[in-house]
């Protein structure tokens, strides 16, 4: 292998001020050779030598591992797995088959990691520029990174952080990695002295023009010694025009291409241009080999692009378009260069089946860029029939990444081309794509409508796989509103269709959340779902039948079962970064940190980058998130509990789904308990019009719903069995519910049950509960009960008697308690009269004191402290005359 020696070395080849990240490669080698593999990130500007250090690196080791080398390229929409391919291209064992195009990430990151592990070599994996990456790439190195610690590996990642939006994927994808197996490698700039080095005399004029990046550093001094370039654009281009014109019109020709441009594609456009090509070479403008043309530097490559007048770069794109057009083109390069040449109808037209690629390839954010331009020119250039197929795809890939808005109209441009094209199939199966969408945003009503309209059409037209699929959808459906008996019959009636195993694990985890929804030991079937999804491939399947099981286990008041297969359900969405499930799953976790009077459930929910602007996660994972920071808020007494109550309250109503209309009205009850307020008689009555008598009649979530309503005086039927603190609280038994709560860890539960006694010890364990876990109101609550029956209040600790080992302040505990609280900075400068700027010079000084890296880690420490305590005796013992007891 020949290395490229940049000149950010010495004339003995040694480079310069790298010892550090080149012992790190080093060291990361050596423990890939005893099998424990790790993850190297390279960052750093452009030109700052990361392909240099990299090149280097696997030059001095290619007698002893095996390089493996893939590269991303700076397409306008990534072509799908293009890196992968690379590094496919380069071992003996296929990873890749044909077709390409219908090769899922999974699959493709199984067999490269069966590849990794059983290699002769230690493998070195570089995944050049990967700030460029699509979606599908992502997926493969998230796999590869998560499972590297046990392969013989290094796997290299150079990229530049300048590249990347604070949402990046690529942010995500390295965060789901180890980071006990994750070093982070920013190279820095060359200093003066080491400029000093190699430019001699020139050092400072060299020194102040490149601020000692290694490339700027080359590229200056590649120029005239008698009239160095004053910039880097000079330089470049001045060793460009001294090119002789055949070359020159060649390099020029590159340089419109991002990234590289494959040898066959030169062979359509100049038969001899080997020849042409070799000064620029031999002088280190271009990198040439078996495969691939390229600039040595991206930077130079883009100077030279920018230098070209707007005719010439759209010409040069028509060659290089005309060139692929003989080929066997990639879809996405066809639509980069068509659009750079200004042929908006070949763009839109090749649009559409790189839309397709990059959707059976799982990039689905590349997708939806295609088919959103192939859209834009449909009326043009496709039929009705394909513009029907057009919109159901954009639809389907605007839901995948989140775009709901979008995914709804496109879903109803498909329907009604479809209609107009007497497709019924496609008709169906649209309303049916449509109702998915309108659950998924947390329209129940709309997504049944769709449904059952669905269903009536395909009946019309006879047993098809695409009435299996709305059966399927309908029974998914009634299993998250608590319609069992519906949810049964029409999973099983899509079992008996021809549907395939997508169709037929859908079914199964319908039945089976149906059935463990009624009957707390009946999981046979959810489980058979899961199994029939995970060897289908089905991985969104498998997550969303985990999470089923998970919610209902919740239900059951089973929280450890639910934890177990929540964290399975986010282990195999972080893999496949599916988005919107993965943060449902992260605020599902949070409710039973908060059931569990846990602080840091809310912490995550309320840090930096929790905001749920967006419409990728505005819906069922919005829905979980607003209830569990209402039910914390509620039990805290928040200034605006009752306004987070309101606001999730309209999205369950919204949702219909009895799972969250439960959890909802009873953090009614117990706002209206512990603030001394009326029952909610009224939300009652309107819960059971809105869930209907079926769902309210039997199962673990109309239980949840009779258990309070007990506690408003209210007695409802229920049929079958109940999870045992519900069970007791229907049967008006506080004290058998209390300890039934007490016995799964829910401390405030059983608190407030035992709220609802009269006797003495009762409401003292009640008060000591609420003041241990910081729950304001329903400490209120118990001391009016006891002055009421005549009883003395228990006297909470003095502030005096309470350590403070960290040495926090008065106004530093007062700050860190509203944290605690799940209080933003703004927050908390308003409820204390104090600027944004005051609360942030006391958080920074509670951290450094507490010694914790983040609000999360301080929120923690926080109920170590038991600053609960600290509240004042009037909010913990609530008014001492005029109060009444509820």
């Amino acid at each position: 292998m020949t290395v490229e020696v940049p000149i950010a070395t010495t004339p003995e080849g040694e480079l310069l001020e790298r010892d550090e990240p080149l012992r790190v490669l080093a060291a990361a080698l050596e423990a890939a050779e005893d099998g424990r593999g790790s993850v190297v990130v390279v960052s750093g500007e452009p030109g700052i030598g990361k392909s240099c250090l990299v090149a280097h690196f696997t030059h001095d080791v290619a007698h002893r591992a095996r390089v493996l080398v893939g590269v991303c390229d700076e397409l306008a929409t990534p072509r799908p797995l293009g890196a992968v391919r690379d590094v496919a291209d380069q071992l003996a064992v296929p990873v890749i088959d044909a077709p390409r195009d219908s090769q899922r990430p999974a699959e493709l990151a199984g067999r490269l990691v069966h590849e990794l592990r059983h290699a002769a070599l230690p493998t070195v994996l570089v995944v050049e520029d990967v700030h460029w990456s699509d979606q599908a790439t992502l997926d493969v190195l998230r796999v590869v990174g998560r499972r590297v610690a046990e392969l013989p590996v290094v796997l290299v990642l150079t990229l530049r952080p300048g590249e990347l939006r604070g949402d990046d994927p690529l942010r995500v994808t390295i965060d789901a990695m180890r980071r006990s197996t994750t070093r982070h490698l920013e190279l820095a700039p060359l200093s003066r002295a080491a400029v000093a080095r190699v430019a001699g005399d020139r050092a400072d004029r060299i020194y102040e023009l490149s601020g000692g990046n290694p490339f700027y550093v080359s590229e200056l001094l590649a120029g005239h010694d008698d009239a160095p370039p004053p910039s880097l654009s000079t330089a470049v281009l001045a060793r460009v025009g001294r090119l002789q014109r055949p070359t020159r019109e060649l390099v020029e020709l590159i340089a419109v291409v991002p990234g590289r441009v494959r040898r066959e594609v030169f062979d359509h456009v100049d038969p001899a241009w080997e020849a042409a090509i070799e000064p620029a070479e031999r002088r280190g403008l271009l990198h040439v080999d078996a495969r691939q043309v390229r600039f040595r530097h991206e930077l130079a490559r883009s100077v030279t692009c920018a230098s070209l007048p707007r005719w010439r770069r759209r010409l040069l794109h028509r060659h290089i378009l005309e060139a692929l057009l003989q080929l066997e083109p990639d879809p996405a390069e066809v639509v980069h260069h068509a659009q750079a040449a200004g042929l908006e109808p070949l763009a839109a037209e090749y649009a559409l089946a790189a839309g397709q690629q990059a959707a059976a390839s799982g990039a689905h954010r590349e997708a939806l860029a295609h088919l959103r331009h192939a859209a834009g020119h449909a009326q043009q250039h496709l039929t009705p029939v394909d513009r029907a197929g057009l919109h159901e795809q954009l639809a389907t890939s605007a839901w995948l990444t989140g775009h709901l808005e979008e995914a709804v109209a496109a879903a109803t441009t498909a329907i009604e081309l479809a209609g107009t094209c007497q497709d019924p199939a496609r008709h169906g199966r649209c309303l049916a794509l449509r109702s998915h969408i309108h659950w998924f945003g947390g329209d129940g009503r709309a997504a049944r409508r769709d449904v059952a309209e669905a269903v009536r059409h395909l009946e019309a037209s006879g047993p098809s796989p695409e009435l299996a699929r709305a059966l399927a959808q309908a029974a998914e459906l009634s299993m998250a509103l608590s319609r069992t008996t519906a949810a049964l019959h029409a999973g099983q009636r899509a079992l008996e269709l021809p549907g395939g195993e997508g169709v037929r694990s859908r079914a199964l985890t319908a039945i089976g959340g149906a059935r463990l929804q009624l009957d707390v030991d009946d999981a046979r079937v959810l489980h058979d779902a899961i199994e029939v999804a995970r060897a289908a491939g089905d991985t969104e399947q498998v997550v969303f039948a985990l999470v089923t099981r998970a919610v209902i286990q919740l239900l059951w008041a089973l929280p450890d079962r639910a934890r177990s297969h929540a964290v399975q359900a986010r282990t195999v969405a972080s893999d496949q970064q599916l988005d919107g499930p993965l943060a449902f799953i992260d605020a599902f976790l949070a409710w039973l940190d908060v059931r569990e009077s846990r602080p840091e459930g809310v912490a995550s929910l309320t840090g930096p980058g929790t905001s749920r602007d967006d419409q990728a996660v505005a819906s069922l994972a919005e829905q979980q998130r607003q209830l569990v920071l209402a039910e914390h808020a509620v039990r805290r007494g928040a200034d605006d509990a009752e306004q987070r109550l309101a606001q999730v309250t309209v999205s369950a109503e919204r949702s219909r789904k009895l799972v969250h209309l439960a959890p909802v009205f009873e953090l009614h009850v117990e706002l209206a308990l512990t603030r001394d307020l009326e029952l909610p008689i009224d939300r009652l009555d309107e819960l059971v019009d809105l869930a209907g008598a079926e769902a309210l009649g039997q199962g673990c979530a109309g239980a949840r719903v009779a258990a309070w309503a007990r506690v408003c005086g209210r007695s409802m039927q229920l049929r079958g069995r109940a999870p045992a603190p519900h069970a007791a609280m229907i049967a008006g038994d506080w004290a058998a519910a209390a300890d039934a709560f007490g016995a799964i860890g829910w401390r405030h539960d059983r608190a407030l049950l035992l709220s609802l006694l009269g006797t003495r010890d009762a409401l003292e364990e009640s008060l000591a509960l609420a003041r241990d876990l910081g729950s304001v109101p329903l400490a209120q609550r118990v001391c009016r009960r006891l002055r009421s029956a005549g009883l003395t209040v228990p006297r909470g600790p003095r502030a005096s008697t309470r350590a403070n080992p960290w040495g926090l302040t008065d106004r530093q505990l007062e700050v860190l308690r509203h944290l605690g609280a799940g209080c933003s900075n703004g927050e908390i400068a308003a409820l204390l009269h104090l600027s944004s700027r005051t609360v942030e010079h006391h958080v920074a000084a509670i951290l450094a004191k507490l010694d914790v890296p983040s609000r999360a880690a301080a929120v923690a420490r926080c109920a170590e402290l038991d600053l609960t305590a600290t509240q004042t005796r009037d909010r913990l013992d609530g008014p001492r005359r005029g109060e009444h007891q509820t």
